[in-house]
C-alpha cells in the first residue's frame, strides 16, 4: 500500500512473497495434493507469452554476451566508455541500466507468479467471490482513505509525505495511480453489479416495479454503494484521463455486453438501466457535488503550454525508441537511456514516458513487448468470450470486471505509466487472469438427492 509499492524495498517483498508460495504450490503439485485447474491449462499461451517477456528481460541484464550486445545495440554500447570510467570491469549487456533492468526482471517474474496463483488457486465460484469482492473492498479503503484527505483539508501523505493539495492520491504518491487503481476496482464492482438472473416480472408495470424494487433491495445494494464511494474517489483525483478511461471501458462494456449476453429483454432493460444509473447518478448528480466540473474544466482549458510539453515529451520518445529497435535500451532503464533524447523543451527530468507503450517498446523492444502484447489480447478476449458464453451469473460478472478494468487501464495507459507501479502493475495481472476464470471455470450443477424408492422404504 505504501506509494503504490513503487520502492525497491516493497519490490523485493512483494517478490519474496509471491516466490514462497509459488514453490509451496510446485511442492503440493509434486505431492499430488494441488492439481492443475482447467483455467490454468487454457491459459498456456499467456503464461507462455509472458515468461517469454520475462526472460528477455533477464537476457537484456545478463552480462554473459558483451560483444555480441556491442555488436547489435550500438546506441547502448556508447553509455559503457563513460560507465567504465568509475567501474573499469563493468560488462557490457544489451541494457543501458543493468541493474534496474535485472530488477525488471525479477517483478516481471512475480507478475508471472502471480498470474499462474491466481489460476491455480482460484479452484471455486466461491473463491471468484472472495477474490472480487476483496479488490471491491480495496478499492473502497483508497477513495474513502484519498476522499477522507481531499475533503477535510487534511493534506498528509501517507506515512507522512507530502502530496498535492485538493486532490485524492490514496495511499499512492500520484493521482493519476490511484485513478488507476479506482478504474479496475470499479469495473470488477460494475461487473458484480450488473451481472445476473433477472426473470421478468411480467407485463404489468406494476410488477415490473416490483421487480426493479426487489432489486434495489436486495444484496446488491451494498456493492452499489460501494460503486457509488469509489466514483466519488475517482472524482476526486481530478485525473483527466483516469475519468474518460472509466467513462469509455463503462460504455464499451455495457455495450457488449448487451450485444452479445444471451439474455432476456426485462434483463436487458434492467443491466441498461443499471449502466444509465452510474452515469446518471455517479458521474453527473453525486460527481458534480464533489467537483466533477473540475475534471470538465481541466479537459476543456489545458494550457498550450502544458499541452506542447506534453506533445514535446512524445515527439523525443519517439526516436528514443527506434534508435533502440527491435531489442530495446533495457527493461527499466527509461532514465538512463531517454536523457540524451531530452531537449530544451522539456524542463524536468522524466522517470517515465508518461505512454506506457512507448515506455514499454522503448525499453523491452519489440521482442519483449510483443509477447506481453499478445498475452493482454488473448485474456481480454477471454473475457469477451465469457460475456458471450457463459450463463452462470458470478462467471459473467468476473468476464465484465476483466473485460471493463483491462480496456480501462490500456485507454488510461496512453498518457500515463500506470503499469510501471507495482501495485497497479499487480492489480493488472490478477485482471488478466480473472479473463481466463471467467471463461473456463468450470460449473458444477449439485442436482437435489433423489426420493428413495417404496422399495427401499
Amino acid at each position: 500500500m505504501p506509494w503504490g509499492s513503487n520502492w525497491e524495498g516493497a519490490v523485493y517483498l512483494f517478490s519474496s512473497a509471491v516466490f514462497v508460495l509459488g514453490a509451496v504450490c510446485c511442492l503440493l503439485h509434486a505431492h499430488g495434493r494441488l492439481p492443475l485447474t482447467m483455467p490454468f491449462r487454457r491459459a498456456w499461451p499467456a503464461l507462455l507469452l509472458i515468461g517469454a517477456s520475462v526472460v528477455w528481460a533477464g537476457f537484456q541484464g545478463a552480462p554473459w554476451f558483451s560483444d555480441l550486445a556491442d555488436e547489435l545495440l550500438p546506441r547502448a554500447a556508447r553509455v559503457y566508455p563513460d560507465a567504465r570510467r568509475v567501474d573499469p570491469d563493468l560488462p557490457s549487456s544489451f541494457s543501458t541500466d543493468p541493474y534496474y533492468t535485472r530488477l525488471a526482471a525479477l517483478k516481471g517474474a512475480a507478475y508471472l507468479i502471480l498470474f499462474a496463483l491466481i489460476l491455480l488457486l482460484t479452484r471455486s465460484r466461491e473463491r471468484i467471490r472472495w477474490l472480487a469482492y476483496a479488490i471491491v473492498a480495496c478499492g473502497v479503503f483508497e477513495a474513502l482513505y484519498g476522499s477522507a484527505k481531499s475533503l477535510t483539508g487534511l493534506e498528509f501523505g501517507f506515512f507522512g509525505r507530502e502530496v498535492g493539495r485538493s486532490v485524492a492520491v490514496g495511499t499512492f504518491v500520484n493521482r493519476n495511480h490511484l485513478a488507476g487503481l479506482l478504474e479496475m476496482t470499479l469495473a470488477v464492482g460494475v461487473g458484480l453489479l450488473i451481472a445476473g438472473r433477472f426473470s421478468s416480472p411480467g407485463g404489468n408495470w406494476r410488477d415490473w416495479l416490483r421487480g426493479a424494487a426487489t432489486f434495489l433491495l436486495s444484496d446488491k445494494a451494498p456493492l452499489r454503494i460501494a460503486v457509488v464511494i469509489m466514483a466519488i474517489g475517482l472524482v476526486l483525483t481530478r485525473s483527466r484521463m483516469g475519468n474518460v478511461g472509466f467513462a469509455v471501458s463503462l460504455s464499451v462494456t455495457g455495450a457488449v455486453y448487451l450485444l452479445l449476453a444471451r439474455s432476456s429483454r426485462f434483463s436487458s432493460g434492467l443491466v441498461l438501466a443499471i449502466l444509465s444509473s452510474i452515469v446518471l447518478v455517479d458521474l453527473v448528480i453525486v460527481g458534480s457535488y464533489f467537483g466533477i466540473e473540475e475534471v470538465a474544466r481541466r479537459l476543456e482549458q489545458t494550457t498550450v503550454a502544458e499541452a506542447s510539453n506534453r506533445v514535446d515529451l512524445y515527439d523525443y520518445a519517439v526516436p528514443y525508441v527506434l534508435d533502440y529497435l527491435p531489442f530495446g535500451a533495457g527493461a527499466g532503464s527509461f532514465v538512463a537511456s531517454f536523457l540524451p533524447y531530452g531537449g530544451a523543451e522539456v524542463v524536468i527530468p522524466y522517470d517515465h514516458a508518461h505512454n506506457d507503450y512507448l515506455e514499454f517498446l522503448g525499453e523491452w523492444g519489440v521482442v519483449g513487448w510483443l509477447p506481453t502484447a499478445l498475452a493482454v489480447l488473448l485474456s481480454l478476449g477471454a473475457a469477451g468470450f465469457a460475456l458471450r458464453e457463459r450463463q452462470d451469473s458470478l462467471l459473467r460478472a468476473t468476464g465484465i470486471g476483466s473485460f471493463m478494468g483491462i480496456v480501462a487501464l490500456l485507454i488510461h495507459s496512453f498518457v500515463d505509466f500506470n503499469l510501471q507501479i507495482p501495485a497497479n502493475a499487480g492489480f493488472f495481472t490478477v485482471l488478466l487472469a480473472m479473463g481466463w476464470l471467467a471463461r473456463y471455470m468450470p460449473v458444477h450443477h449439485h442436482k437435489p438427492a433423489s426420493r428413495q424408492s417404496e422399495a427401499d422404504g
